[in-house]
């Protein structure tokens, strides 16, 4: 159901209606310190975009709206996609969920997200009574 962040490879979480439905590719990137997710959205609009954090699952969402054409005009090839999609990984706590950021430049929706450093737990005595 949900695309996992790691291990590959992706699976796809399907809303809606299959015909208005596109599936963008997306590249998940590990760095040193960071995850990279970078989904291709040409004619995407920044402000139909949304991305959130729930419980673990980082999910984008968008809504590529077709280009109106004059009633007189004759289609005769229409290969760009158009509709709705949403993509959804499992990130669990690999993250740092409050500096997750976004960018959306030239068709391209960015999101890094930092990853969460382990806590090393401290050294303790306990005391035996």
């Amino acid at each position: 159901m949900f695309d996992n962040f790691l291990p590959l490879p992706l699976t796809l979480k399907r809303n809606g209606d299959d015909a208005n439905f596109f599936r963008p590719r997306v590249d998940v990137v590990e760095k040193e310190d960071h995850y990279e997710i970078i989904a291709e959205l040409p004619g995407g609009q920044k402000n139909d975009i949304n991305a959130q954090l729930e419980e673990g699952v980082l999910t984008i969402e968008a809504q590529v709206v077709e280009e109106k054409t004059s009633e007189k005009d004759k289609v005769i090839c229409k290969e760009r996609r158009i509709g709705y999609f949403s993509r959804s990984f499992n990130i669990g706590t690999n993250v740092t969920a409050d500096e997750i950021s976004a960018s959306f430049d030239n068709g391209l929706l960015k999101l890094t997200a930092p990853k969460a450093h382990p806590v090393a737990e401290e050294k303790r005595r306990i005391a035996i009574k």
